[in-house]
């Protein structure tokens, strides 16, 4: 077995026994009491967070290097795993945002998830309220979680293969059979609906919560009404609003981390994250790397841009070859058992993952993802309008190519049918597009938890300034032809800092294009004409 294979490696490499499940978390009902044996290895921290409705003791179990935060006030026990900040009232410390978010809750639930949906940062929020637990995730879901009953107890984790290792847990054949497909690996590298490799545990989506007293109930809080719907007259002031939301959580970095640097491309994400930063400039490093040919470009292509706003930019080249890098094999097997063998990395990203792993220049790495929510980003890959209301096979042929397998595609259809239809997405919710919620809620909700899952094998932090619900949805406040354009994030790069815009610097998204995404564009018309709909190849 995958755990017998892991533990007899890391027997024989010690040193490397931190970075299993790194920066990961287990809440339990079970009493686990042997934290120094495999798969902990004297790395993990327990606490507990009060009792279930059962009198069961709720066990907080973290990885050394995974940041937490515990409150008990006015009778309920609240918990941060991750971090969490918030531009509207720049509260930065996790506790004072706990002890805000009980007072909220004891107002009512709309109050608390009111001022859940005003955070920035990656974490995992529970309140345990005399034995009623609820969990939610951040705005992106980038903090992953995986939620289930094993052996009467409750769990709730950051890695499916945690509780695969601790109770032996047998893969789902069907799931397996995907996961060794050739074509799994084009697109996201993810399973269908809200599926782990283990039939009784699920995966927690963004803006969605569990609620837990003897069952487990999964429920959406957001969104719960339209969203405005703007005119060009109010686009000057969301504009200015939206850059100083996004520049506040970059200044509330500077609080947080002492060493904080900004990662760039040549990406429109990058530069909109670049601009908000103008008047910090001085409190970041900044740096590219590449890992590959295609990526020399972005790189170089940041590197322009600091150069014109006069700040110091920093590539670094990641080894192009394996032997380069000191025990690649022995930490490739542990990167694929951290993913539970779900999203197998490329040999190019393994060695990027290793090589950033072992960097000591910054503690904190602020990422740009996100934004791209509201940019309309599935119709500028197919190269057309997407239908007002996708079908769950919309949602299987976003996720892979089911190529000369119709019984995993159906099987696919399944799960996301019966996925939508439990979490209220089977349709467009309010005024919301479809083809949005799902780049929210699947493409980050479960490729980019994923990857940030594997990051997680990082010696520094990630966080994402514009992972906030509030912000992204002022995103969607524009006209989609107008995001769809970038119209958005040019608009603040204009209001930010005009230099960035008018060097007009723009690199080609290869996610937009190219050979790979040909082929997808090819494959999203066969499957989804309706001359074909009863053929299965």
């Amino acid at each position: 077995m995958k755990n017998n294979l892991i533990h007899n490696l890391l027997e024989t490499k010690p040193q490397y026994r931190n970075a299993l499940f790194s920066k990961g978390y287990l809440v339990t009902s079970d009493e686990i009491t042997e934290l120094d044996s495999f798969p902990f290895y004297g790395n993990w921290q327990k606490y507990t967070i009060g009792k279930l409705k059962n009198s069961k003791i709720i066990n907080l179990i973290i990885h050394d290097n995974q940041d937490s935060h515990i409150v008990y006030h006015e009778g309920i026990h609240a918990a941060i795993i991750g971090h969490a900040y918030n531009p509207f009232n720049m509260m930065y410390q996790e506790n004072e945002i706990l002890n805000e978010l009980i007072v909220s809750y004891k107002e009512n639930t709309q109050a608390f998830f009111e001022k859940v949906n005003e955070l920035t940062g990656i974490h995992l929020i529970i309140l345990n309220d005399n034995g009623t637990l609820l969990f939610l995730q951040d705005c992106g879901g980038m903090k992953s979680c995986y939620y289930g009953i094993i052996d009467n107890n409750l769990s709730i984790t950051s890695h499916p293969q945690l509780l695969g290792d601790l109770y032996n847990l047998q893969v789902d054949p069907k799931l397996d059979s995907l996961i060794q497909k050739w074509f799994f690996s084009i697109g996201g590298r993810y399973l269908p609906g809200d599926l782990s490799p283990y039939k009784n545990i699920k995966r927690l989506g963004p803006n969605t919560f569990v609620r837990f007293n003897t069952e487990l109930e999964l429920e959406r809080f957001y969104p719960i009404k339209n969203h405005p719907e703007i005119e060009p007259e109010q686009y000057e002031h969301t504009i200015e609003k939206i850059s100083k939301l996004i520049h506040n959580n970059i200044k509330l970095c500077t609080y947080k981390w002492k060493s904080p640097a900004v990662s760039l491309s040549g990406g429109m994400d990058s530069k909109t994250t670049l601009s908000c930063a103008n008047g910090l400039y001085d409190k970041f490093k900044y740096y590219s790397f590449h890992c590959k040919p295609q990526e020399i470009v972005d790189a170089n292509a940041a590197h322009e841009i600091c150069k014109s706003i006069g700040v110091k930019h920093k590539i670094y080249a990641i080894p192009d070859k394996n032997e380069a890098i000191e025990d690649y094999d022995v930490l490739k097997k542990i990167i694929f058992h951290n993913a539970s063998y779900i999203g197998k990395p490329h040999d190019h990203e393994i060695r990027k993952f290793i090589y950033l792993s072992k960097l000591n220049d910054f503690d904190v790495e602020l990422k740009s993802w996100i934004s791209e929510v509201g940019r309309a980003m599935w119709g500028k890959k197919y190269g057309r309008e997407m239908p007002q209301v996708l079908t769950p096979r919309h949602f299987s042929i976003f996720q892979t190519r089911y190529l000369l397998s119709p019984n995993l595609l159906r099987h696919s259809d399944f799960h996301y049918k019966d996925y939508l239809q439990r979490i209220d997405l089977i349709k467009p919710i309010f005024n919301f597009e479809h083809a949005d919620s799902f780049y929210w809620e699947f493409r980050f909700g479960s490729w980019g938890g994923s990857v940030n899952t594997i990051h997680d094998i990082f010696y520094h932090a990630i966080t994402m300034p514009m992972n906030n619900r509030k912000i992204i949805e002022m995103f969607l406040w524009f006209p989609h032809e107008f995001r769809k354009n970038d119209g958005v994030n040019k608009a603040i790069i204009k209001y930010a800092n005009n230099k960035i815009l008018d060097l007009n610097l723009n690199v080609h998204n290869t996610y937009l294009g190219g050979k790979r995404v040909f082929i997808e564009k090819m494959y999203y018309t066969y499957r989804t004409n309706k001359l074909f709909k009863w053929i299965s190849i």
